[in-house]
């Protein structure tokens, strides 16, 4: 087990959790973790996600955020607490309403008004889960309008991405000494979402404004996100011991992928692991361009989502006197609404439907 480059986001060789000795599996499964300690992010290679697999889901998002606006505003997102679904025009989410610095520093969930109203997000974006969600299903765009889009992205890429996802939180089990299944076991009912997205061309003149970023500082909801970004770069980490921003600059290795902690590991292990606070802004080569456009930018996110009834409060090994429970023993469910709530002024409460069958 390798590091790729010494980088304060390092690139960490994934192939022996599958193909390793068990004290190399370890080995892997401990400094994965050690590395979520530090920014609560790392990215992998060699992990069995093939680099034409992950061309090929980029091939179909450029294919999809080109077809007719009228066909995707058939899809469109409904703006409410529940899990995303279908098409967001740029600017609809706001995810400068997520997370807020709290009198400690550190960014924290926001579950309230007390952040920037006027702040926007300039990306678009597609939301899905798999076929048959009882729940959330997803509005797809018609066979006729992107042949062969539907059952690529929901028979084929989806699964890939969500194996991937659980070989890593198996992973994360081995690395925090816990039993085997304490987090996967309650994900059997496949909920994670996948989200493609398109970041358009943004000039630098818009984003000295303070108003704009292409996606504001935040953290995800579910037990860790795998992020598939281009070549463009501008995705940033919050520098936990230096305060500031670390830019996540792509190498360019075709299936390099990050992966993100996200809140729901966060109340599970009682705050051991922290959420990664992330922005993307300008690439480094236009930091300090007056007059620069940022080029078209892609990226690709699965977000592994325990089932909507389990409880995702802090496990036990994680209480003792000296770090008592932090978290409330909510429902995964419960956590997302509050979270979606925040981005659309749709918290739970505020006169929103939250639709959940059986």
């Amino acid at each position: 087990m390798s590091a790729f480059l010494i980088d304060p986001v390092p690139v960490l060789d994934f192939s022996a959790y599958r193909n390793g000795t068990t004290s190399e599996r370890r080995e892997l499964a401990i400094r994965l973790v050690d590395e979520f300690k530090k920014h609560g992010a790392t990215r992998l290679v060699n992990h069995g996600l093939e680099g034409d697999t992950i061309q090929k889901a980029y091939q179909w998002s450029e294919r999809f955020f080109k077809i007719p606006d009228s066909e995707k505003e058939a899809i469109a997102n409904v703006r409410d607490a529940n899990p995303q679904r279908g098409y967001s025009y740029v600017g609809s989410e706001a995810t400068s309403k997520a997370n807020k610095r709290g009198e400690d520093g550190e960014f924290q969930i926001c579950e309230d008004d007390d952040v920037a109203q006027d702040l926007e997000d300039v990306k678009e974006h597609f939301d899905y889960t798999r076929d048959g969600d009882p729940d959330f299903p997803t509005p797809w765009p018609s066979e006729d309008t992107i042949p062969g889009f539907r059952s690529w992205m929901e028979g084929v890429f989806l699964p890939e991405c969500q194996r991937l996802a659980r070989d890593i939180l198996t992973a994360i089990e081995i690395g925090l000494y816990l039993p085997q299944g304490t987090l996967t076991e309650c994900m059997e009912s496949h909920v994670d979402e996948l989200r493609i997205q398109r970041y358009p061309p943004l000039s630098t003149e818009k984003l000295k404004t303070g108003k704009i970023k292409r996606c504001h500082p935040h953290t995800d909801f579910g037990f860790i996100t795998l992020l598939f970004q281009d070549i463009t770069g501008g995705l940033e980490i919050e520098d936990r011991a230096n305060g500031g921003w670390l830019p996540v600059v792509p190498t360019g290795e075709p299936t390099e992928v990050g992966v993100y902690i996200s809140d729901t590991l966060v109340y599970k292990t009682n705050g051991h692991l922290k959420a990664a606070v992330h922005q993307v802004t300008a690439p480094v080569s236009l930091k300090d361009k007056e007059d620069g456009v940022l080029p078209e930018r892609y990226t690709i996110a699965l977000f592994a989502k325990a089932d909507r009834h389990a409880h995702i409060g802090p496990l036990p090994q994680f209480v003792t006197a000296e770090t008592p429970q932090r978290f409330d023993n909510l429902t995964a469910l419960e956590l997302h609404n509050k979270r979606v709530g925040q981005l659309y002024d749709a918290r739970p409460g505020m006169n929103t439907p939250v639709v959940l069958s059986g």
